[in-house]
C-alpha cells in the first residue's frame, strides 16, 4: 500500500475509531443512574490498575505479533467494554467495564505511534512524523470535540443508545484498520513469529528485558516520559472531574457539551504550536514552559466563574497537548523499531501509575472540599513537581 494511502487511513482512524458519544456525559450518566461521585472515582482508579499491570505486555505483543493485530483486539474490547457499560447495575461490573476499556487503550496506545512512525521509516520519509504526528492529534482533538459536542444528543437519546453509537464507531474502526499494511523495517519484524500461547511469556519476557536494557541506556528517554505522563495526569484528571464542576455550578447538560467542546479546541491550538514550535525551540524550554503554563490551567480552571473556568481548561489542554506532541516526536526518535510499542507503553504506565495515586484522593477531595479548591490545590503540586523538574532533571531533558 501506497504511504499516502496508509497515512490517510490512520488520519480516519484518528477522527473516526476515536469517536465517542459518551465521552463528555459518562460520569454523569452514571451518577443519574445512581453511582456516587467516590464510586466512579474506584472504578476509574480501576481502570488505571489494569492499564498498569497490562500496558507493557500488550505493547510487547504489539511490537511480537503486529500492530495492526493489536489494534483490532483493541477495538474488540472497547465494543466489550460498551456491552458491559450498558449492562452495569453494580460496581463490580462497572469496574470490570473499565478494565476492558483499560484493556483496549493498552492495546492502542504506543501501537498507532508505532504504526505510523515505521510506516514513514519503511517509506524513508521518517523525518515528516512531527507533521504527520501533528495531524493525527488534531484529528483526534476534532473527534474529541464532536464527542464533547455531541453531549446533548447522548442526554436526550439515553445512555443504552449512546453506547451502541460507540460500538458502531468501534466497528468503522476495525474496518479501517483491516485495510492498513504492516511496515516491516527491520529482520525482527519480517520474521514475527506466529501468535502461540506456548511460548508468550518466553517472548514477553525477551521483549520486556530488552526495553529494560534500553532504558538503563538512556535515562534521558524515562524522564521526558514521566514529565509527559505527569502534565498529561493533571489534564486527564482535571477533566474527567470537570463535568462535575460545571453541573455544581449549574451548567445545564448541553451548556457542558459547549464548554467542554471550547476547552478540547485548546488541543486543536497545542497541535498545530506543535508542528510549528517543535523544531523551532529547544526541547527542554518549551518542555518546562508547557508544564508550568498546564499547572496554571489546572488552578484557574477550579474558578467557580464559569467563563474563568473555561478558559483555564482551554489552555491546560493547549499546552498539555503540545507537551505530548512534541515528547512523542523526541521520543520516537530515540526508540528502535523493535522494542518501539513496548518502550513507548513505558510512558502509559507511568501515567496510569500516576493517576492510581491521584485519582481516589482528588474525588474525596472534590467530595470534601468542591471541586473548585481541589482543582487550586491540584494545580500547585503539579506546580511543585514541575519545578523539581526544572531544578534536577532539566539536562536530561535535553
Amino acid at each position: 500500500m501506497p504511504i499516502k494511502q496508509q497515512i490517510f487511513r490512520l488520519y480516519l482512524l484518528e477522527l473516526f475509531g476515536s469517536f465517542s458519544l459518551t465521552d463528555g456525559v459518562w460520569i454523569i450518566f452514571l451518577l443519574q443512574r445512581g453511582f456516587s461521585l467516590v464510586e466512579v472515582g474506584l472504578a476509574e482508579t480501576m481502570f488505571h490498575i489494569a492499564s498498569f499491570l497490562f500496558e507493557l505486555p500488550s505493547g510487547a505483543i504489539a511490537d511480537l505479533f503486529g500492530r495492526k493485530k493489536a489494534m483490532i483486539a483493541s477495538s474488540l474490547s472497547m465494543i466489550l467494554s460498551c456491552v458491559l457499560m450498558i449492562a452495569a447495575w453494580n460496581l463490580p461490573l462497572l469496574c470490570l467495564a473499565m478494565v476492558f476499556t483499560a484493556f483496549s487503550y493498552n492495546l492502542n496506545s504506543g501501537t498507532r505511534d508505532a504504526l505510523t512512525y515505521d510506516s514513514l521509516k519503511a517509506d524513508g520519509k521518517e523525518d515528516r512524523f512531527l507533521a504527520v504526528n501533528a495531524n493525527q492529534r488534531f484529528l483526534y482533538s476534532v473527534s474529541a470535540s464532536l464527542s464533547k459536542l455531541s453531549t446533548g444528543l447522548a442526554g436526550r437519546i439515553g445512555y443504552v443508545w449512546s453506547y451502541c453509537c460507540n460500538i458502531l464507531f468501534s466497528g468503522v474502526g476495525i474496518v479501517l484498520i483491516g485495510g492498513m499494511k504492516e511496515p516491516q523495517v527491520t529482520q525482527a519484524q519480517k520474521n514475527r513469529p506466529k501468535f502461540s500461547c506456548a511460548t508468550l511469556l518466553q517472548d514477553l519476557g525477551r521483549q520486556l528485558a530488552e526495553s529494560g536494557r534500553f532504558l538503563r541506556r538512556r535515562p534521558d528517554t524515562a524522564v521526558k516520559m514521566l514529565l509527559d505522563a505527569m502534565i498529561g495526569c493533571g489534564g486527564t484528571l482535571t477533566v474527567f472531574f470537570l463535568q462535575q464542576h460545571f453541573s455544581a455550578n449549574g451548567v445545564s447538560l448541553g451548556q457542558v457539551g459547549v464548554f467542554l467542546l471550547i476547552a478540547e479546541l485548546g488541543g486543536m491550538v497545542g497541535t498545530r504550536c506543535a508542528a510549528w514550535l517543535g523544531n523551532r525551540l529547544p526541547f527542554s524550554t518549551l518542555a518546562m514552559a508547557c508544564a508550568f503554563l498546564s499547572c496554571a490551567g489546572v488552578m484557574l480552571t477550579g474558578s467557580s466563574r464559569s467563563l474563568l473556568a473555561v478558559t483555564g481548561a482551554f489552555f491546560l489542554r493547549l499546552f498539555s497537548v503540545l507537551l505530548e506532541t512534541i515528547t512523542s516526536e523526541k521520543v520516537n526518535r530515540e526508540l528502535p523499531s523493535d522494542q518501539r510499542a513496548t518502550l513507548i507503553s513505558v510512558g502509559s504506565i507511568l501515567f496510569s501509575v500516576i493517576m492510581i495515586l491521584f485519582t481516589s484522593p482528588l474525588s474525596i477531595l472534590c467530595s470534601a472540599l468542591g471541586t473548585g479548591r481541589a482543582f487550586f490545590v491540584f494545580g500547585g503540586l503539579l506546580g511543585a513537581a514541575s519545578m523539581c523538574f526544572g531544578i534536577f532533571g532539566r539536562k536530561l531533558l535535553q
